[in-house]
């Protein structure tokens, strides 16, 4: 998961934010005001200096005030799971290239997913059950539940209970 660490009077992290918003990317923010605790953090990535915002990503590396092209190049380089809302879809992107996605259809506050597919080149090394975290983190995140229809997502939910709370029907 990324984690953004800032403050909402912070033009550099509304504009980050944006970003994230824009491009569909599931991220965690820790607003400094709500969690002072977190400017320990910001201090350790940034050497003592505080700025803001420091988005941490999961492969441990961070950025500091970045600039939108910062971000692009950073995300195409960081396997994530972005949401096309427009195509009903989430991707799991590597190097920028999708290589899984599952497609889905909003109904409320459920998603229902039909469909799971990874790229041939990209079966057989676990890339649709990494798209399902992805998945199930920004269903998570954003409060929604989730209707498996998909043999493959439902399977992948009933393997991992700690995802059971998320399940609208048991799958």
């Amino acid at each position: 998961m990324i984690t953004m660490y800032g403050a909402d009077w912070c033009g550099d992290c509304i504009r980050a934010k944006r970003f994230f918003a824009d491009n569909g990317i599931a991220y965690e923010y820790v607003d400094l005001i709500e969690t002072p605790e977190g400017t320990d953090v910001v201090l350790e990535r940034n050497g003592g200096v505080q700025k803001i915002p420091v988005i941490i990503f999961p492969d441990d590396s961070h950025l500091t005030e970045p600039s939108n092209a910062e971000l692009e190049a950073k995300m195409a380089s960081v396997p994530h799971v972005a949401e096309r809302v427009e195509e009903g879809r989430f991707e799991l992107l590597i190097d920028g290239v999708v290589v899984s996605f599952a497609s889905y259809t909003q109904q409320g506050d459920n998603v229902v997913i039909p469909h799971v597919e990874t790229a041939p080149q990209h079966r057989g090394n676990g890339r649709a059950g990494q798209l399902m975290e992805g998945v199930l983190e920004v269903l998570r995140f954003s409060d929604r539940t989730i209707t498996p229809l998909c043999p493959f997502a439902a399977g992948h939910i009933r393997k991992n209970p700690q995802h059971h709370d998320l399940l609208t029907q048991r799958a």
